[in-house]
């Protein structure tokens, strides 16, 4: 094995990750607090409701240091993971930079592949919360749902169960989409030292394309999963009123099943951040020469 392979493998970012693990531990159990006291949010406010139409305050003040407790968890992770994940970020742009240049790699793909792990310390700072979120959402509020009425949550889930299947392909198709985009962007620096304006153009045009590729992938797969969400919706708002006379419990049933739908419009963004973050650590762990312009 050479020894621009062998640096070029030590380029991985598990070292670094483990080194900041008390860090990342701290941001993701503030995390998974912050978003079990979110989905308590539907049930303290039907209890307020139901409590303030029989004249009583109790349900209030649950309500009230439900979301107290939520404010005050969110802030500090917010506060925190900017200051660890800042650090994360510095620790593995210089090493990149650094092992890059040893191997031997050439100046565009060493700066595309610094420009990389930013997209890679984002991806933990920014798209695990909102990963988190969606699961929260949709997982948190079909369990809810059930203990509301069993049958509202079996109705919701089959309604909405055609999303996996679209996310699914929605996600493969995106895996490549993501592939050719960072291709093109790794040639940029040689493009634009080198090439001359057609060059440039169709440099451009071609990373112009990738992207609204992309994006029409997204809006298609959203469309397609907004077919399910009318019916859901009806379905089980006519159930909810059909067992229960309380405000309280109708109005945190239909909260609860907005809040997976919500979850669920998430997805498909997540997806595409999360393929963009496997083909970001497979170029940051091994590097290979640039792409000639061509």
């Amino acid at each position: 094995m050479s020894t621009a392979t062998i640096a070029v493998r030590r380029t991985a970012i598990g070292p670094i990750i483990r080194a900041h693990r008390s860090s990342i531990a701290l941001t993701y159990l503030l995390l998974v607090t912050e978003n079990a006291l979110r989905l308590a949010q539907p049930f303290a406010l039907g209890w307020a409701i139901d409590d303030l139409l029989g004249g009583r305050w109790l349900g209030l003040y649950i309500l009230v240091a439900q979301h107290m407790a939520y404010t005050a968890i969110s802030l500090s992770r917010k506060v925190y993971d900017t200051l660890a994940f800042n650090r994360i970020y510095t620790d593995i742009a210089t090493r990149v930079a650094h092992q890059h240049r040893r191997s031997g790699a050439g100046v565009s793909t060493t700066a595309a592949r610094t420009q990389l792990s930013r997209e890679f310390v984002t991806f933990l700072e920014q798209s695990v919360p909102q990963l988190v979120w969606a699961g929260f959402s949709i997982i948190g509020a079909a369990l809810m749902l059930a203990w509301y009425d069993p049958l509202c949550a079996v109705l919701a889930v089959t309604l909405l169960a055609p999303a996996a299947y679209f996310n699914r392909r929605y996600g493969r198709r995106i895996r490549r989409l993501n592939r050719d985009l960072h291709d093109e962007l790794e040639r940029e620096v040689d493009v634009i030292h080198q090439a001359g304006p057609e060059q440039l153009r169709e440099h451009f045009d071609a990373l112009a394309h990738r992207r609204w590729q992309l994006s029409n992938a997204e809006a298609l797969n959203f469309g397609l999963i907004e077919c399910f969400v009318l019916p859901a919706i009806i379905v089980v708002l006519m159930r909810a009123c059909a067992i229960s006379d309380q405000a309280g419990d109708i109005f945190a049933i239909f909260r609860y099943l907005m809040l997976a739908l919500a979850g669920l419009d998430r997805i498909p963004q997540v997806v595409q951040q999360f393929s963009r973050m496997l083909d970001t650590h497979r170029r940051l762990c091994e590097p290979r020469p640039s792409i000639a312009t061509h």
